[in-house]
């Protein structure tokens, strides 16, 4: 592992300090393989609901981390691009439920390889075991923060 010189104090090898900028790294490597297109984020988002087709925007939102009124404005500009359609839900017309158009299909399926190509290379880079264990203390970790509340 790679340290600069400065001391972090309180916060040497704290697991969220290295966490955050793992998380800084991650982002930044993944908006060079999407080209500037769409934000990492926003392509999570959008993968949610191409995967989860009629989901209502409340589970997008809290399987992608996110709270249902950050979600809204980025729905409305998907929406606007021709990216989903967003219709009210069957069984509540207060609820809207979301499907991905041919034109989001077409985006998700320009960038799948490169993004496999770099989950490829951590996955040769960590090994395959290693991989799998960080995803899964990853987890743990979040489902530890959850538990305080």
């Amino acid at each position: 592992m790679k340290k600069n010189d400065l001391s972090y104090g309180i916060f040497g090898n704290m697991v969220g300090i290295e966490l955050r900028k793992a998380q800084l790294l991650a982002t930044q490597t993944f908006i060079e393989v999407l080209k500037g297109r769409i934000l990492p984020g926003h392509f999570t988002i959008l993968i949610l609901i191409a995967n989860n087709p009629e989901q209502s925007q409340s589970r997008i939102a809290e399987a992608a981390g996110l709270d249902r009124s950050s979600l809204v404005p980025v729905l409305k500009q998907f929406e606007k691009d021709g990216l989903i359609n967003r219709v009210s839900a069957r069984h509540d017309r207060r609820s809207k439920t979301m499907t991905i158009t041919a034109k989001g299909q077409n985006l998700i399926d320009q960038f799948t390889g490169d993004i496999q190509n770099l989950e490829n290379m951590l996955i040769e880079g960590l090994g395959k075991d290693n991989h799998a264990k960080l995803a899964d203390l990853l987890v743990q970790f979040q489902d530890l923060l959850n538990s305080r509340s």
